[in-house]
């Protein structure tokens, strides 16, 4: 017979529901039986011990009835007394056989049989005084004799139905301790095991959604490479197919759209390039002399080119950078040296708007392509300096902690709004709050520096700050070493 898996996550859960709950419902099954048999067998012993002490009553009873009707007879012959005597021997008789057919021990019912056999003594003389003639022939006291061991016994009979009860309440005792010990066993394996079965069957229904989850942040975040392939049952696995169908396009589209960035980058540098270098011929007066007018529109040319050559420039580097899998030319980068001259290359902007630039910069070396390193600083500070207000101030931290490079950049601008802290990463993404840097931005510096980040296995997030932005870097710590040093290293 060949085994069907769930086919759907609600079939999975449901097998996990049952699976789970059948050893609770055997444990309450047995539960519900031990009880019972338990309550069967106290319902016999409080029965058992009614009937002996209302026989044990009886025998009593009786026994002082027969010494008093025997008493009678012997005195008085009257066959009257001889009659009662009979009727009360046999409700005595009824009495006995009730106790002989109770569970007793072998010195109660070896004291039962003695007074039968002595009460049957006890008739047999009276018999054979109704029948002898003269009752002056007859010696009484020695006919007594029986009387009296029959007294005898039925004084002990009350002691011995006493400890039958009290044993019988013993067992009871002991027989309710086995149930609750067997109820603890089960309460201790069952409920653990069903908690077993539980934890079981969650994890095989939440680690194909935690998977389908990171796949889909996968694609979220741009990464095509990885192919969408998760296991489970039917509808997870179809979902799967699904997005793995929506990777491949997404990963064409991207391809396309990464063409169509760079054939457009191309096409308008070269006009560009050619538009800018017209504008630098006006404007030097190299065709003639121009008048007041004619310059300005020069210079609005020059400025409008050079601009807009930043603009392809930046988008050229981030379709570069999208297509590049990891740092190409890599390089011992000394940060502590590197940070103080991208600094100094935003002089002009930061004097004229007169903003205050902290650095706090421990010496600190990391392994990567010195390029992508100084873009990506000089993006953030370029995203510090354009939204920080005239007078305001930048602090540039730079440190070593738990084999990670931290590059913090805060500034005292109108900050970053919650809603925008990972939209701001996206390619074009301008935000609410008006840049106070005359220049516009193209929207990419910050998507550039994310992409340099990761490329660099390193990661760029938003941190809270009272006032301002504060942008974090967290780059992978890689110690300076030689070229030959790190050729041993890799040939290790």
């Amino acid at each position: 017979m060949q085994l069907t898996l769930p086919t759907s996550i609600f079939q999975l859960m449901l097998i996990g529901f049952l699976l789970a709950a059948l050893p609770l419902s055997a444990a309450l099954v047995s539960t519900f039986v031990q009880i019972d048999n338990l309550s069967a067998q106290m319902q016999l012993a409080v029965r058992d011990s009614t009937r002996a002490v209302e026989a044990s009553r009886i025998i009593m009873a009786q026994t002082l009835n027969i010494e008093r009707s025997t008493g009678q007879y012997i005195v008085l012959r009257d066959p009257v007394l001889l009659q009662r005597y009979e009727n009360q021997r046999e409700q005595l008789a009824n009495a006995i056989t009730k106790l002989e057919n109770l569970p007793l021990d072998e010195s109660f019912a070896d004291r039962l049989k003695q007074l039968r056999v002595h009460e049957q003594a006890l008739y047999h003389t009276l018999r054979a005084i109704a029948d002898t003639p003269d009752p002056l022939t007859q010696n009484i006291p020695d006919k007594l004799a029986e009387q009296r061991n029959l007294a005898q016994l039925v004084r002990q009979i009350p002691l011995d139905v006493t400890l039958m009860i009290t044993q019988q309440s013993s067992v009871t005792n002991q027989q309710v301790k086995q149930v609750q010990n067997l109820l603890l066993l089960q309460a201790l394996s069952l409920i653990p095991l069903a908690l077993f079965l539980a934890v079981i069957f969650s994890v095989l229904i939440s680690r194909p959604l935690r998977r389908l989850g990171a796949a889909i942040h996968r694609l979220g975040a741009g990464e095509f490479t990885v192919p969408v392939n998760v296991g489970g049952p039917q509808d997870i696995r179809e979902l799967s197919e699904h997005l793995d169908w929506l990777r491949n396009r997404l990963s064409s589209l991207d391809k396309q759209k990464q063409i169509f960035l760079h054939h457009v980058s191309h096409e308008l540098k070269t006009p560009l390039t050619a538009i800018r270098e017209g504008a630098e011929l006006l404007r030097d007066e190299v065709v003639g002399t121009l008048n007041h007018e004619q310059a300005e529109v020069a210079s609005i040319l020059r400025e409008s080119s050079l601009q807009l050559q930043t603009q392809v420039e930046a988008l050229l580097n981030f379709n570069a950078a999208l297509a590049q899998e990891k740092p190409l030319r890599q390089e011992t980068i000394v940060l502590n040296v590197l940070l103080p001259d991208i600094i100094h290359k935003h002089r002009l902007a930061i004097r004229a708007r007169k903003i205050t630039v902290h650095t706090e910069l421990q010496t600190v070396s990391l392994y990567g392509e010195r390029e992508q390193i100084c873009t990506l600083i000089d993006n953030l500070l370029s995203n510090a300096i354009k939204y920080s207000p005239d007078g305001g101030q930048i602090w540039l931290k730079l440190w070593a902690e738990d084999n990670d490079v931290n590059i913090e950049v805060i500034d005292t601008g109108p900050g970053i709004s919650s809603e925008e802290r990972e939209a701001i990463f996206e390619p074009f993404f301008q935000g609410k709050q008006l840049a106070r840097s005359h220049v516009k931005g193209t929207g990419l510096g910050l998507a550039i520096a994310q992409r340099y980040t990761r490329l660099h296995g390193g990661n760029i997030k938003v941190r809270d700050y009272p006032a301002g932005a504060h942008l974090h870097v967290t780059l992978p710590l890689v110690l300076a070493t030689t070229e030959q040093d790190r050729d041993e290293r890799h040939s290790h």
